[in-house]
């Protein structure tokens, strides 16, 4: 085999290690970038309690909703100490984002040919609205996104127990992650159903169970403290919208008292998330099942109160793959992550007085009027990604598939 010939049987390989370098070399570069000091101070607190106590004694000194990453925490608080300790736990994105870069290239091969998959892991290696919100501001969206779409790939393999572990492996990474449960529920279930079997859906609530048992056992957080928790987390802060442009942001505004929005809110919630599911009676095939957990991201982002900026973060890596094979949903995908960037960016000017901008262009991001064009822009985005995926043309273009 001459060179020219392994050229082109690894071009894809060579262009993806090529596109895991520059996006290392890019947070490598904005790593020192400002961000939110305050979260990156409560991570390495948290890193130094589980060093510190161990898993065992963590929550008589401490609390957090982000169970699975202690874990990672840990080795991080004993290994470092002060800045290098705060530096380490900002970076930790980094290595998540990199798997996902590699993930999705897999992932677009199965709808498009090698040079084009490349375009799923460049649209989010490369994504602003990614930077700002991992290895700028310090926070770790990437690993609940990870097993957010891993527990989608594995339902869709009918790798049942799996999808079920990475389930519960996503609901104690990030606990609105845990979202990805009610696709992978609903598609074990209708295949069950299909061969009269309920083995699908009883082996995905096996998986979820070892998985909550081995991640929530060693800190003594039993189902019913670990639910309290998210409550508690949930009405920490009774406002229509923490920073994120949805519905409630563009018609009430940040941060304001919702009372009784809020019911009217998990109301849509529900519907929304009934609606976002129907394309699942009709197919249960890897790009549907995709899909409809983009679809799950954008109803639980638009429309219920409380809804934190990053929620939408997920998005960026299940719409990737999509945009990858068809051009539409290539340029829809830039508007929307040209948009979700500038609330990240809003967020953290708001928050943060270390993250800072040109004084012009700042005090225009912060007004009422660019909350509500960015809130619009992201809500016509996901409108149209909605039809263009569920067109017939597109979304027929992979034929169902049996496990």
């Amino acid at each position: 085999m001459n060179a020219a010939t392994w050229l082109r049987r690894h071009v894809g390989l060579i262009g993806l290690v090529g596109l895991l370098v520059i996006g290392l070399a890019i947070r490598l570069v904005v790593l020192s970038w400002p961000g939110h000091g305050g979260d990156t101070q409560i991570t390495a607190r948290w890193a130094e309690h589980m060093a510190q106590y161990g898993p065992w004694g963590f929550y008589e000194h401490d609390a957090t909703d982000y169970q699975a990453l202690l874990y990672i925490y840990w080795p991080l608080g004993a290994l470092f100490d002060g800045a290098a300790l705060v530096r380490a736990v900002k970076s930790l994105s980094i290595p998540f984002d990199m798997a996902l870069g590699v993930l999705l290239y897999f992932v677009a091969l199965r709808f498009t040919a090698s040079p084009r998959a490349l375009l799923a892991p460049a649209l989010y290696l490369l994504n602003p609205a990614v930077l700002l919100a991992g290895p700028v501001w310090g926070q770790v969206d990437a690993t609940g996104t990870l097993a957010y779409l891993a527990a989608l790939l594995a339902v869709s393999a009918g790798w049942y127990p799996a999808a079920g572990a990475l389930g519960v492996m996503a609901m104690l990474i990030k606990p609105q992650a845990g979202i990805v449960a009610l696709p992978v529920a609903v598609v074990a279930f209708i295949r069950g159903r299909a061969v009269h079997s309920a083995s699908p859906l009883a082996r995905v609530a096996v998986g979820a169970v070892v998985a909550y048992v081995v991640v929530a056992a060693p800190l003594r957080l039993d189902p019913i403290r670990f639910a309290g928790r998210v409550m508690s987390a949930g009405s920490l802060k009774p406002f229509t919208s923490l920073n994120a442009p949805n519905v409630w942001g563009i018609l009430n505004g940040y941060k304001m008292p919702d009372g009784p929005l809020f019911w009217i809110g998990a109301i849509l919630l529900l519907i929304g998330l009934v609606v976002a599911l129907l394309p699942l009676r009709r197919r249960q095939d890897l790009k549907t099942i995709l899909t409809v957990g983009l679809f799950v991201v954008f109803a639980f982002y638009f429309l219920p109160t409380r809804v934190h900026e990053r929620y939408l973060f997920p998005a960026m890596a299940l719409m990737a793959p999509m945009a990858a094979v068809n051009w539409r949903v290539f340029v829809v995908y830039l508007l929307m992550t040209a948009a979700f960037a500038l609330t990240i960016t809003y967020a953290l000017v708001w928050s943060t007085t270390a993250f800072g901008l040109p004084k012009p262009i700042e005090q225009l991001l912060i007004t009422r009027t660019a909350a509500i064009w960015i809130g619009l822009t992201l809500i016509a985005t996901a409108a149209t990604v909605a039809i263009l995926l569920l067109r017939p043309p597109l979304a027929d273009t992979e034929p169902s598939r049996s496990p």
